[in-house]
């Protein structure tokens, strides 16, 4: 090995100066190639991708608003005397537990630690079917890979006539 290293080296030397440009400017060229087509490429690549996921994410985000809006109206009118008691009610009916309940005049506050999100969205809907109670706000964290979520959610009455 150390004689073809030797062999190269000297071959190299009894190049002219011209030779050895040109074999410099190739070797710099090839170098070049290797680090564009070994990094750069694939993260160009990794950053278009990325870029298109966003973008189908934010149409499906986009598509899902517009269908709740389409879909769902909420009930404007409340069809109870005492909306706390009906929601309360309802989620023992279900088996739903609610923790750090607070009603601040016609707004109900609470938490659901563990929920599957489909169920939630269910008993939401019928909530507001069924006593004129709407969701105010609602916060989601996932707690686990499926569908369950922990909920902060905030419900809100009125009383129109």
């Amino acid at each position: 090995m150390k004689e073809r290293v030797a062999q190269l080296k000297s071959r190299y030397q009894n190049y002219s100066a011209r030779e050895k440009m040109i074999l410099k400017i190739c070797v710099v060229a090839l170098l070049g190639a290797a680090v564009y087509y070994a990094g750069v490429t694939p993260l160009d690549n990794m950053i278009q991708n990325s870029k298109s996921t966003l973008v189908k994410q934010k149409e499906t985000l986009n598509w899902m608003r517009s269908e709740i809006d389409r879909n769902h109206l909420q009930v404007q009118q409340v069809k109870t005397d005492n909306p706390r008691t009906v929601v309360e009610n309802s989620a023992h009916e279900i088996n739903l537990s609610l923790t750090d309940v607070r009603q601040d005049g016609q707004t109900l506050s609470f938490v659901v630690n563990r929920v599957n999100v489909y169920e939630l969205k269910n008993w939401l809907r019928e909530i507001n079917l069924a006593s004129g109670v709407r969701l105010e706000k609602m916060n989601l964290t996932p707690v686990d890979h499926l569908s369950d979520v922990k909920a902060e959610v905030q419900l809100t009455w009125a009383r129109n006539a």
